[in-house]
């Protein structure tokens, strides 16, 4: 699993923003391209990725909560009390609050992405479209 920040980074060195659409001759057309379906084929490994570091929090949250009421029915401490239904609650509480935090970040690098692939279908059919038109000189 990694951290929101790496995600952050590898789509920062893709160099997406401020790419320049070139449609000036065909073979710029073509570069550019070429370029965006390259770069879309690298988004949607990096989505694929944080969706199942997603799921990874998820699951582990889940064996966290088995824990807490696991531990709910184990005695504890000298006397051996077990745990009372309101700490229980919260120890509840707060893991599923963690939780939803850390999804709620990766969820953002999710939603650039997608945001990212469709401007790189904006793109692509621009350049298509410009390519038909006959924009683009020989």
């Amino acid at each position: 699993m990694f951290s929101t920040k790496r995600y952050s980074k590898q789509l920062l060195d893709l160099g997406i923003e401020g790419m320049e659409v070139d449609v000036s001759t065909i073979n710029k057309a073509m570069n550019t391209l070429n370029e965006l379906n390259e770069i879309e084929r690298i988004l949607k490994k990096i989505r694929y990725n944080v969706r199942a570091d997603i799921r990874q929090i998820r699951r582990d949250c889940m064996t966290k909560l088995r824990e807490v009421d696991e531990s709910a029915n184990t005695k504890k401490g000298i006397i051996g009390r077990k745990k009372s239904v309101s700490k229980i609650i919260q120890e509840k509480k707060t893991l599923a609050k963690e939780k939803d935090l850390t999804i709620k970040t990766y969820e953002v690098v999710e939603n650039t992405i997608d945001n990212y692939l469709d401007q790189i279908e904006n793109s692509r059919t621009y350049i298509k479209n410009s390519m038909e038109r006959g924009v683009v000189s020989k």
